[in-house]
C-alpha cells in the first residue's frame, strides 16, 4: 500500500516490491561491484544524482508525474551508462517502479536484462526475489518456483537474507501466491480493518464533493464498496482501472462505490474525477473523519459493504475485488 498523505495520517511504504524496494528508495547504497576501474564521467553522476533525487521525492509522496520522470530518465540512463558503477541500482529502481504501477511486462524485462548482464552486480540478489514475486502476480509460478529454488539452493545465495523468504513462498499453495509480500505495516493495516468484518458498518453523514448529503443508510439493500484512495498516490492510480472495470459491470446490479479521497485539497481529485469520468459519489475526508472512523491507515484500502449494512470483505484488489463484488452482488439480488 501507499502511506497517507502527511495531513492525514501516518507515512509508510504500501505493498509488494516496496517491503523490499525500501532500502534503495530512501538510502543512499554502496557501489556495486562491476568494473571497479571504471571512471565514470561528470555527466553520468550527474545524472544518477537525478535519479535519487526524484526517488528520494517519491518517498516523501510524490504524484504520478514523478513516477513517469523517474522511468524515463532511469531507461536513458541505462542506455547512455551501462558501465557505470551503480547501473544495477537504476536497473533494481526501474524495474521495481514499473511493477509498482503494474506494468509487470515491462518490470520483469528490465529485472531480467539486469540478471543476464550483470550477474554479479549487488541488486542481483534482490531482483531475483523481486522477479520471482513478480512472476507470481501474473501467475507463472513455474517460473517463480525455478527462481525461488535458485535463492535457496545456489551457493552463492542460499546464507544471503532473501533464501529464507523464498523458501517459505516455496512452501505456500503455489495458487494462494499473488506476488505480494506483507511487510509490518500492511499487517497492522490488515489487523485494523479485518475486525470490522461481519460487523455492521459504521455509518456516517456528510457532503459529497457536488453538496449533496452523503450517508451508508441511503444505500440500504445495495452492496457498497467504501474506495480509500487519493490521486497522489500511484498505487491508487494503478489500480482504479479495476475499480472502474468492477463499477461498469455491476453498477445497473444494485452496487455502488463511495469514493473517499485523502487528497490534500480538492482540485486533484476533481481534476481526476473528471478527466477519467468516474460516475460514482466521493467525499473529501480532508478531517479525517471517515478514514478514523474504519481505522484506515493506508492506501488504497477497500471495505466491501453488503445490502443489510454488514462488512464482508477488505482490502480487495484486482480481479479479487471483482470476483468479490460480484458473489456478493449475485448474493443480495436473491434475498
Amino acid at each position: 500500500m501507499f502511506p497517507r498523505n502527511k495531513g492525514v495520517g501516518t507515512n509508510s511504504w504500501y505493498y509488494l516490491i516496496i517491503g523490499l524496494m525500501g532500502l534503495v528508495l530512501i538510502s543512499s547504497c554502496a557501489s556495486p561491484t562491476l568494473n571497479a576501474t571504471d571512471s565514470p564521467p561528470v555527466t553520468a553522476s550527474h545524472a544518477y544524482n537525478e535519479i535519487k533525487a526524484i526517488v528520494e521525492k517519491l518517498s516523501d509522496g510524490g504524484g504520478p508525474a514523478d513516477y513517469e520522470v523517474l522511468i524515463e530518465k532511469s531507461r536513458i540512463f541505462i542506455k547512455a551508462y551501462p558501465k557505470y558503477k551503480q547501473v544495477d541500482e537504476v536497473y533494481y529502481i526501474l524495474g521495481a517502479i514499473l511493477l509498482q504501477l503494474q506494468r509487470a511486462e515491462e518490470g520483469i524485462t528490465v529485472l531480467e536484462e539486469l540478471i543476464r548482464d550483470y550477474p554479479s552486480a549487488r541488486y542481483v540478489e534482490q531482483s531475483l526475489l523481486t522477479l520471482g514475486l513478480a512472476y507470481d502476480r501474473i501467475s507463472e509460478h513455474d517460473k517463480a518456483d525455478a527462481i525461488y529454488e535458485k535463492l535457496t539452493n545456489h551457493s552463492k545465495y542460499q546464507t544471503g537474507k532473501y533464501a529464507a523468504t523464498a523458501q517459505q513462498l516455496l512452501e505456500q499453495d503455489r495458487n494462494e501466491r499473488k506476488g505480494e509480500l506483507a511487510s509490518s505495516s500492511e499487517a497492522n493495516q490488515s489487523q485494523s480493518l479485518n475486525r470490522f468484518i461481519n460487523k455492521p458498518a459504521p455509518d456516517f453523514q456528510v457532503t459529497d464533493l457536488m453538496g449533496e448529503t452523503l450517508s451508508l443508510a441511503q444505500y440500504r439493500g445495495q452492496v457498497v464498496l467504501l474506495n480509500f484512495w487519493a490521486t497522489s498516490a500511484p498505487p491508487c492510480i494503478a489500480e482504479m482501472p479495476n475499480v472502474k472495470r468492477t463499477y461498469e459491470k455491476y453498477k445497473n446490479q444494485k452496487f455502488e462505490i463511495v469514493g473517499i479521497s485523502l487528497d490534500r485539497s480538492t482540485d486533484p481529485l476533481e481534476a481526476y474525477v473528471n478527466k477519467e469520468g468516474i460516475a460514482w459519489r466521493h467525499y473529501w475526508d480532508t478531517g479525517g473523519k471517515i478514514t478514523l472512523l474504519y481505522n484506515v491507515r493506508e492506501i488504497p484500502s477497500t471495505v466491501l459493504i453488503d445490502g443489510a449494512g454488514i462488512i464482508r470483505k477488505v482490502n480487495l484488489r484486482g480481479y479479487a475485488l471483482e470476483t468479490a463484488v460480484g458473489n456478493l452482488v449475485r448474493e443480495n439480488l436473491t434475498n
